[in-house]
């Protein structure tokens, strides 16, 4: 069943990964620990960027994966956090008006692109999406004109933010829009999937070696920018090293295996 718009609940969806790296006695008192923080769509590369940099470097490394803004609310209520990573400047800006990160370590680390896409099992797609793959705005005001159901992701993530602010600006008002609910623990995939004559904007990252899902169009004229950030505290310059680990070919090769973009 799709998720109507006008339900607003609190986001529950939290998946925490944890990575320790296994010493001897003599190596207890050197190991040092950090926490990050970044959203959903980056817990495969994130993962294994986390893993290596733990084995290389004797940090034992803790990673939360959820929305923006209920990351942005554990940071702001005290939780413990060294990096923060997301892919819209306003959840950056809001931590840097708080007071909350080094604002002279923020770093870019990835780019992505937004995405429609549909079921493989989809046969009603209209003609020119499939044959022509035109620009992402071009394809939404076919599915506007034809009155076709959309599914986007809710303003507590970056998809959602960027999703919602590109049908706002083409004034699509003839769209079926249907918005994940914040707490709904089911991916935006699973619901194509149950729902095959429907769409839905992703970002391409989510969609990498998915058969399942035919990408019908993509936004050709603008990129998503990931960026780190340094949450101001004790652990900083611990922190920094990680985001200069980000930004090494080897950090470029797990971000780009997994459908990212990379300098």
């Amino acid at each position: 069943m799709l998720i109507n718009n006008c339900k607003k609940l609190r986001n529950i969806l939290t998946t925490t990964a944890l990575f320790l790296l296994l010493a001897n006695s003599s190596y207890a008192s050197q190991i040092k620990s950090l926490t990050i923080l970044a959203e959903p769509n980056l817990v495969t590369a994130l993962t294994k960027i986390s893993r290596t940099y733990s084995q290389k470097n004797a940090v034992i490394i803790s990673v939360g994966f959820a929305a923006a803004a209920d990351l942005i609310n554990d940071i702001d209520s005290g939780e413990p956090a060294d990096v923060f990573i997301s892919a819209h400047q306003d959840w950056l800006m809001n931590l840097k008006q708080k007071g909350l990160i080094d604002i002279y370590n923020v770093g870019h680390i990835a780019s992505d692109n937004l995405v429609l896409v549909t079921s493989r099992d989809n046969l009603s797609a209209p003609n020119y999406l499939v044959e022509k793959n035109p620009d992402l705005q071009e394809a939404l005001q076919i599915l506007n004109s034809n009155r076709l159901n959309l599914i986007i992701d809710n303003d507590n993530s970056s998809l959602g933010k960027y999703s919602n602010d590109m049908i706002n600006n083409l004034q699509l008002h003839d769209l079926k829009l249907f918005t994940k609910l914040n707490e709904d623990k089911s991916s935006i995939t699973n619901l194509l999937q149950n729902n095959a004559d429907s769409y839905a904007i992703l970002l391409a990252s989510q969609v990498n070696n998915r058969s399942e899902l035919r990408v019908l169009s993509r936004k050709k004229s603008e990129h998503i920018f990931y960026q780190a950030l340094v949450i101001a505290g004790d652990n900083m310059d611990i922190a920094r090293e990680f985001l200069k680990f980000l930004k090494t070919a080897q950090a470029k090769a797990i971000f780009k295996e997994n459908g990212f973009i990379v300098d």
